[in-house]
């Protein structure tokens, strides 16, 4: 019993060694040949190595091409649909991405981001405030400073809130104070010289007015003629304050320039409202004479001008062939029909005639020669 159990302990330990000895046959020779590869492929670009390294690197590096060119295509692809959907800004994006991945094809895809850019410009609307800042620039550009400061000034009262017309009126409003003491400068230049030529003139005036008084001396004196009559007028404080707010106000619409519109069959108070939010001055519609003139059919107004013209110049065309007209009071406009807009006016006048001398006869001599000889 002993000696079957001994057998059968030596007939396992014998299979036990063989099976141990083929599996640390099989992970020797699975080492070897990852060493051998890994060899390969790190140094395949020494002239001489092996074959088979070279392989596995040309294929590596196949596969990585491949996947950089598919990646370069599908993002060409997603950004030239963004392009064609008009979403300029994502499609500049994903060009400019591009062409730092593909250097090869940079010119194409700077080519697309100038036509994104050009498409964003395009789209983009023009507001009304964004039209005066542009103008403003512009005059600003052509140092038209006081034009300047009227267009950023009207900016701003169509939007308040706009820093680009806040800091571009500050910038307009300086330059404006430079040049104007310029302008003076030079213009107290060219005073000076004009006073010398003035002196020089009444210098030789006052020569040729002596020579001239000398030479009446000798004429007989001629009779002096009766004194004109001189009329002034009356202006009340109160009434001179309110045409001086007038005139300023009148002023201020002759300089704030309202862009090229173009309107047809508008509404009369779409219209002012407009032209509020444009200029910035208060314009105040005659609601009660405005429902007498559309008793019968609505008042549509069409209006179009090429150019920027003032804001007086637009009211004067727009109510030419209505039936409203239009008033400049102290601080806003007054729109009526026209027949409220005539009144009359009653002016005071004070007049100041000229002055009669007389002069005293006395009649007692010559009545007493005259008895004596009769």
């Amino acid at each position: 019993m002993s000696i079957t159990n001994e057998v059968k302990r030596t007939t396992g330990l014998f299979f036990f060694c063989i099976l141990l000895a083929f599996n640390s046959f099989f992970i020797i020779s699975l080492c070897d040949d990852f060493c051998t590869k890994a060899y390969a492929i790190n140094n395949a670009a020494i002239p001489g190595d092996s074959v088979e390294a070279r392989i596995i690197a040309e294929e590596l590096m196949k596969e990585k091409k491949t996947e950089r060119k598919s990646i370069v295509k599908d993002l060409f692809n997603q950004a030239k649909s963004e392009y064609e959907a008009k979403n300029y800004e994502t499609a500049q994006q994903l060009f400019e991405r591009l062409a730092q991945l593909d250097p090869k094809n940079k010119k194409e895809a700077i080519h697309y981001i100038a036509l994104c850019k050009e498409g964003m410009a395009k789209t983009v609307p023009e507001t009304i405030t964004g039209s005066l800042i542009k103008r403003g620039k512009g005059n600003y550009a052509n140092k038209q400073y006081s034009a300047a400061v009227a267009d950023f000034e009207s900016a701003l009262a169509s939007n308040p809130n706009d820093s680009e017309a806040q800091a571009w009126l500050a910038k307009a409003r300086q330059a404006e104070g430079l040049y104007s003491r310029e302008k003076t400068t030079k213009e107290e230049r060219k005073q000076i010289l004009a006073d010398r030529r003035v002196t020089n003139e009444e210098k030789e005036t006052s020569e040729q007015a002596a020579l001239l008084s000398v030479d009446k001396s000798w004429l007989p004196p001629q009779k002096t003629s009766r004194e004109e009559l001189q009329v002034e007028e009356v202006i009340p404080e109160s009434e001179r304050i309110e045409m001086e707010a007038r005139k300023k106000l009148e002023d201020k619409m002759s300089s704030v320039i309202v862009p090229a519109i173009s309107v047809t069959d508008a509404d009369i108070q779409d219209l002012i409202r407009q032209l509020m939010e444009m200029t910035g001055v208060t314009i105040v519609l005659d609601e009660k004479a405005l429902a007498e003139l559309t008793k019968e059919q609505p008042l549509k107004i069409t209006l179009s001008t090429a150019t920027p013209i003032p804001l007086l110049d637009v009211l004067n065309i727009a109510f030419k062939t209505t039936q409203l007209g239009y008033k400049v009071e102290s601080n806003y406009v007054w729109i009526s029909n026209k027949k409220n807009i005539t009144e009359l006016v009653t002016r005071t006048y004070k007049l100041k005639y000229g002055e009669r001398k007389t002069h005293e006869v006395k009649l007692k001599e010559f009545e007493s020669k005259s008895a004596e000889e009769k």
